[in-house]
């Protein structure tokens, strides 16, 4: 209601300067269109970059639905790395879980043998991390540490890892390119061949990594839900064609939480395994000595091209190279909750 309130109020200034200010003469100035009352306030937003806050960031994300896509494109082109500082490209669609976790937490008194299963998975963790598996010890070290506070998921590297989820996010692009193309290029003609630039967001899909493709993620992540956001932007060529291109990220969330009826078995780094049967994992939750928690991240910013008069279809750009951070090499990395 106070968007749209704030709508109504831009449309009746921009009408009032259209009539020269007299709201019952409706001839002699020009009209004045919505984005010139909303452009210049998303500017002024958008040069705020990673410093705004979260009432400046939703309010930006407002004002860009708000905006043509003539405008838009003006916005995007000089404010592009400020208005992804601030979050434009996060995902709108709900992020839910892909799995509904343990239930209540600390609903229970722990007994002996859930913090001896506790103190059992502080090892294995440990061990993990040794073996090279530092994405899965790191997640689980944060549930045994028992803050429940989110964590920040590297979806580069992720990409990097695993081809089939780094295929699974370019599929969702490839789905949907052509119609974004499409859609641009009508905006394009409608502007008389003036730049234009529009939003766009595929569903969400589940993704479920598998032990024995990845254990690291399989044990850190399990199953993920995950998206694409990104501004597909059409701009006249020096011949006057068009030249369309898509600037995009993936996203993914999920809770990291264990159901009642999952079970663990971890390979160790010597050889054998150990496990940890049915609903422990789960119960270190409800009797409150761990804590699940929300996981999020997105990739890096890429830039890909749609073509100019006829479709490219060309090889998406690989994901950034993940390099040392998390892991035992990584100089600056931080000692693990739960060590």
């Amino acid at each position: 209601m106070a968007h749209a309130a704030e709508i109504d109020a831009a449309v009746t200034r921009a009408l009032k300067r259209s009539h020269g200010g007299d709201p019952h003469n409706a001839g002699h100035a020009t009209y004045t269109s919505l984005d010139e009352d909303q452009l210049p306030r998303a500017t002024k937003l958008a040069s705020l970059g990673g410093d705004a806050n979260t009432v400046q960031r939703a309010e930006l994300r407002r004002l860009w639905t708000s905006l043509s896509p003539q405008a838009r494109a003006e916005l995007w082109p000089g404010h592009k790395d400020d208005l992804l500082a601030a979050g434009l490209l996060a995902p709108t669609v709900k992020k839910a879980a892909p799995d509904r976790g343990s239930g209540p937490h600390g609903a229970e008194e722990p007994g002996a043998e859930d913090r001896r299963v506790r103190e059992k998975m502080n090892l294995i963790a440990e061990a993990a991390d040794w073996k090279g598996d530092n994405d899965a010890s790191r997640h689980m070290a944060h549930y045994l540490g028992n803050s429940g506070t989110d964590m920040k998921l590297p979806v580069d590297k992720m990409m990097s890892d695993v081809l089939d989820f780094r295929s699974h996010i370019e599929g969702r692009i490839t789905a949907h390119q052509d119609a974004w193309r499409e859609q641009a290029l009508a905006e394009f003609r409608r502007n008389g061949g003036q730049p234009v630039a529009i939003p766009v967001e595929t569903s969400n899909r589940d993704f479920s990594f598998a032990k024995g493709t990845n254990e690291n993620w399989f044990f850190a992540v399990g199953s993920t839900r995950s998206n694409v956001t990104g501004v597909v932007t059409v701009v006249p060529a020096a011949s006057g064609d068009p030249r369309v291109g898509l600037d995009y990220q993936a996203n993914a969330w999920d809770r990291y939480n264990w159901d009642e009826s999952k079970a663990v078995t971890i390979d160790l780094p010597g050889g054998g395994d150990i496990g940890i049967p049915d609903g422990r994992m789960a119960r270190l939750h409800t009797t409150g000595i761990a804590q699940e928690y929300d996981m999020a991240g997105s990739s890096s910013v890429k830039h890909y091209d749609l073509g100019g008069s006829a479709p490219s279809h060309g090889p998406l750009p690989a994901p950034d190279e993940p390099g040392r951070e998390g892991d035992r090499t990584d100089p600056g990395r931080e000692q693990q909750e739960a060590r």
